[in-house]
C-alpha cells in the first residue's frame, strides 16, 4: 500500500486568495463537513496556512462561522461592497484613464484599505480584537473540547497567515504559535490581532487597494506579493520544522479557480475558447504584472510541497494521472471540456459561450451580483465534475500524446493528482480517516 495517500496523522488546511472567489473554498468546506461549525471544522486540522481571500476565510472559521455563514458573507452584496469599497471617483482617475488606451483593463488603485478594515472587525465581533498569541491558547481550548466530545485526542491547531513586509521587502509569516521553530529569532509576542492579520495578508495593491495595511508601525501588502497566493508550500515547511515526519503530513489544498485555456490554433478547439494573445507595451503589461501574484507561478509550490513530502512521478504518459500524493489539490479548472460522444472541445454543461468568456476574463473583486451568480455556477458545476479539477502537476500542452490515444482522452492532461473533485474528495477523506 502507498504510504502517501492512506491516513496522515498531521493535517494542514491550505487557502489560496482570490477575493470574491474564495466562497468557493467555503463550498467545498460545506460539501466536505456539513453542519459543521468553524470550530469544528479546524478540529480536523493541526495547522491552517492561508493567504489573501484565504486569510479572510481563516478567521471567519476562527471567529466559529459555519461554511454555509462563510458562503453568505461573500454571496450578500453589502459584504462585497464593503469588502472592497470604491474610492471616491476622483481618486480612481489614474484607472479610469488607462481603461481607455488598454483591453486588458486600467491601471491604478480602485478600493479603500481602510474600509476593508472595518469590514473585518465588523465580521469578527468576538475574536477580531484578539492578539494571534492570546487566540492560539483559546483556539486550542476550543478546539481540543470539539475533539473530545468526539471521542478523540485533543488536537493542536496553529495559524499562519502569509503577509508581505512592504518596508522591509520580504515575506513575513504571522503566527498563532510565536514559538514556530520556522521563525527566525528572537521570537516575539505576535502582537497582530487576528483581524489586522487578515488585513495585512489580503491588501493586494496596484490595481486594488489604495494604501498598504499599517499597524504596529508596520505596512504590509497582500501575502500574494511573496509568491504564496496558494501557501501550501508555507504550511508544508511550518509543519517540516516543527518536526513532523513527512510521512505522517497530509494536506487539504483548496483554491480559488484558475484559468488554464488552450493556445489559438490548437487542433479541434473553437478560437473562442481559446486564450488570446497577450498585449504588449506599458500599460498592458503593467496590467499583467499586477495579476502575476495571483497567477500560475504560485501553483508551482503545489508541486514542490508534492516532492517535499516524497510524492511519486508518472514514469511516461501512460502513468497519467499519478495519485501517489500526500497532497489532495481541490480547484475548479476554468477551461473547455471534453464531449464523450464527438471528443470535442467544448463548453461545459449549461454555459454560454458569452458566460464562458466572462467567468474566464473575471477580476477576483468582482461584486456585481450577475458576476457572483456565474462564480457561484462555476463552482456548483465543479462539485458535479462538470469542470476539471487543477492537478498538482499538468500536461503543458493541449495536443494529444504522440501515440495513438485519441484525443477524447485527456487523462494525460492530469499528470499528478485528481482530474475530478468527486476523485480529490474521495482521497482527502481516505487521508483523514
Amino acid at each position: 500500500m502507498d504510504t502517501r495517500s492512506c491516513s496522515k496523522a498531521f493535517r494542514i488546511l491550505s487557502l489560496d486568495g482570490g477575493g470574491t472567489f474564495s466562497l468557493i473554498q467555503a463550498k467545498a468546506l460545506e460539501d466536505l463537513y456539513p453542519g459543521e461549525d468553524g470550530h469544528q471544522v479546524l478540529s480536523h486540522f493541526d495547522l491552517v496556512s492561508a493567504c489573501s481571500g484565504g486569510s479572510i476565510v481563516a478567521s471567519a472559521l476562527v471567529e466559529g462561522y459555519s461554511p454555509r455563514a462563510i458562503f453568505e458573507l461573500f454571496d450578500n452584496a453589502e459584504n462585497r461592497n464593503a469588502l472592497f469599497g470604491r474610492l471616491p471617483w476622483f481618486r480612481t482617475l489614474l484607472n479610469q484613464v488607462t481603461g481607455v488606451f488598454s483591453s486588458s483593463g486600467g491601471v491604478g488603485q480602485r478600493f479603500s484599505t481602510d474600509g476593508k478594515l472595518a469590514f473585518l472587525r465588523r465580521i469578527l465581533p468576538t475574536r477580531g480584537a484578539i492578539s494571534l498569541q492570546d487566540l492560539h491558547g483559546e483556539l486550542n481550548d476550543r478546539v481540543g473540547a470539539v475533539c473530545r466530545e468526539r471521542g478523540e485526542l485533543p488536537r493542536g491547531i496553529s495559524i499562519l497567515f502569509v503577509t508581505y513586509d512592504f518596508d522591509r521587502d520580504r515575506a513575513r509569516m504571522m503566527r498563532s504559535n510565536s514559538a514556530s521553530p520556522a521563525a527566525s529569532f528572537p521570537h516575539r509576542r505576535q502582537r497582530a490581532t487576528l483581524a489586522q492579520a487578515a488585513h495585512a495578508s489580503s491588501t493586494a495593491p496596484i490595481n486594488w487597494f489604495d494604501k498598504p495595511a499599517e499597524f504596529d508601525g508596520s505596512r504590509f501588502w497582500d501575502g500574494a506579493m511573496t509568491g504564496y497566493n496558494n501557501p501550501v508550500l508555507a504550511g508544508v515547511v511550518e509543519a517540516v520544522a516543527m518536526g513532523v515526519p513527512r510521512a505522517d503530513i497530509g494536506v487539504l489544498s483548496l483554491g480559488t479557480s484558475t484559468v488554464f485555456l488552450p493556445e489559438q490554433g490548437t487542433d479541434g478547439v473553437d478560437e473562442r475558447l481559446c486564450r488570446a494573445r497577450a498585449e504588449t507595451g506599458l500599460l498592458p503589461e503593467l496590467v499583467k504584472v499586477g495579476k502575476v501574484i495571483i497567477a500560475d507561478p504560485p501553483d508551482a509550490h503545489t508541486f514542490i510541497a508534492h516532492l517535499m513530502l516524497d510524492g511519486g512521478l508518472p514514469g511516461d504518459v501512460s502513468c497519467c494521472p499519478c495519485t501517489e500524493t500526500s497532497i489532495v489539490r481541490m480547484n475548479p479548472v476554468i477551461q473547455p471540456v471534453v464531449d464523450p460522444e464527438s471528443g470535442a472541445w467544448s463548453l461545459p454543461p449549461g454555459w454560454s459561450l458569452d458566460e464562458f468568456r466572462r467567468i474566464a476574463g473575471m477580476d477576483i473583486s468582482a461584486t456585481k451580483s450577475d458576476d457572483v451568480d456565474l462564480i457561484k455556477r462555476l463552482c456548483d458545476g465543479w462539485l458535479q465534475n462538470h469542470w476539471h479539477n487543477q492537478p498538482i502537476r499538468s500536461c503543458g500542452t493541449w495536443a494529444a500524446p504522440p501515440t495513438s490515444q485519441p484525443v477524447a482522452n485527456t487523462a494525460h492532461l492530469c499528470e499528478i493528482g485528481h482530474r475530478w473533485y468527486a476523485d480529490a474528495r474521495s482521497a482527502w477523506f481516505r487521508m483523514a480517516a
